[in-house]
Parts: C-alpha cells; sequence; structure tokens
C-alpha cells in the first residue's frame, strides 16, 4: 500500500491544527458551544412526526381509496362499434360484399364451384 494518503491527513491535521493557533479561546468556546447544541438539537424527535407504520398504513389506506373511487371508462355506444367495425373491414377488402349477398351463398353450394376450383 502506498502512505500517500497517510501524509495527506498528517498533513490537513497539521494545518488544521496551525490554524486553530490562531483563533482566540472566546471563539473556540463560542463554536464548541454552536458545535454541541446543533448535535442535541439533531437528536431531539419533533413531537408532531407520525410514526413510520402510522405513516406507511396511511398511503396505502389512500391508495386503496384511489384504486376504489376511480371512475370507470364509459361503456362502448352499441351502434358505433359495429358501424365502424363494418366501414374499415368494407375499405380493407372488397370480399364483404360477397359476403352479404345470398346469391354468393346460392352458387358456393352449386356444383359449378367444384368445377371452376379443378380448373
Amino acid at each position: 500500500m502506498t502512505t500517500a494518503p497517510d501524509s495527506l491527513d498528517r498533513r490537513a491535521r497539521q494545518l488544521h491544527a496551525e490554524a486553530l493557533a490562531h483563533v482566540s479561546p472566546e471563539v473556540r468556546a463560542h463554536l464548541r458551544r454552536a458545535r454541541h447544541e446543533a448535535i442535541s438539537a439533531g437528536t431531539e424527535r419533533p413531537s408532531w412526526r407520525l410514526p413510520s407504520w402510522l405513516a406507511g398504513g396511511a398511503m396505502a389506506a389512500a391508495l386503496v381509496l384511489a384504486v376504489v373511487l376511480r371512475p370507470d371508462p364509459a361503456p362502448p355506444q352499441p351502434d358505433a362499434l359495429p358501424a365502424a367495425g363494418v366501414a374499415a373491414a368494407t375499405l380493407e377488402d372488397p370480399a364483404v360484399h360477397l359476403e352479404e349477398d345470398p346469391g354468393f351463398y346460392l352458387w358456393l353450394a352449386s356444383a359449378d364451384v367444384t368445377a371452376l376450383a379443378l380448373e
């Protein structure tokens, strides 16, 4: 291992100690008090804060309520869908007209279909 980090750490500590030597004892005492107050204030728990299990339960209840009260999508209009489907089918496949013609089924049942298929 290299000793470069150790020498860097040692040099930083030395510079810090030299800088503290130039600070008056009153200022150091004031900084020490402020540091202790900040540390003690950080460890106190605010009284208004909810326990984690209660906050989690409230979040779960809100999600369940949102799912239950979610509005259902509007059902499709019964007349609109078949008309749109037929219109799209007629544009794509011209054989749709043959399927609607009763003569097509009579011709399909005749003997001409078999002769036509053998050709």
